[in-house]
């Protein structure tokens, strides 16, 4: 036969199982002696930085005491400048003023070569009226008894070392106190012979 127990009966409780404890990050603290070499360094560096910083604010001291003193005898200086400046334009005023005296005393004795070959050379019954002479030509206007007269004066020209390209550029018939005259121009290169010709 087959018994059924309908009544309930006590159940043995398993015993609970305590949950397992999560485990905490442990935080290592360091030792002593490292703590200490820590803030040596730190205090160390600071002092560095320190030290840094005075030294940089003396040194921007000096600098600003030396800017001072340059700037002091710059303005000085500078009403030493303007009177430079104004004995150099002075000079330079003054050479301009000298150049062209210069000019004239180097070609003076060249001139005089160049106006002597002329009065040398200047055939009988011939007169000049104009006579203009730079460093390299010359113009001459004169008036003369006959044509051959000119041909004879140019070719006299020619033979002289400070007178070259002798060229006849008017030539005209003129009535001079009631004699017939030629008029002419002539132009020619001049050279000066004392620095080599040119």
């Amino acid at each position: 036969m087959i018994k059924i127990n309908l009544a309930p009966t006590a159940k043995k409780k398993a015993p609970k199982r305590k949950a397992a404890k999560a485990a905490r990050p442990g935080v290592k603290l360091p030792s002593v002696q490292t703590t200490v070499v820590y803030i040596i360094g730190i205090v160390v560096v600071v002092l560095i930085v320190a030290v840094s910083l005075v030294i940089q604010e003396s040194q921007k001291g000096g600098l600003n005491r030396n800017i001072t003193q340059l700037n002091t005898k710059l303005n000085e200086l500078k009403v030493y400048k303007a009177a430079v400046d104004s004995l150099e334009k002075r000079e330079r005023e003054l050479a301009a003023l000298i150049a062209p005296i210069k000019e004239l005393n180097q070609n003076r004795f060249f001139i005089a070569h160049v106006l002597d070959e002329i009065s040398m050379r200047i055939p009988e019954f011939t007169w000049l009226i104009q006579l203009d002479i730079t460093k390299e030509s010359m113009t001459m206007k004169g008036v003369t008894a006959s044509n051959l007269l000119v041909a004879d004066f140019m070719n006299r020209l020619e033979e002289s070392p400070y007178i070259h390209n002798v060229d006849l550029t008017v030539l005209e018939k003129k009535a001079i106190e009631k004699q017939e005259m030629m008029e002419f121009t002539l132009t020619a290169g001049v050279r000066d012979e004392s620095k080599g010709g040119r």
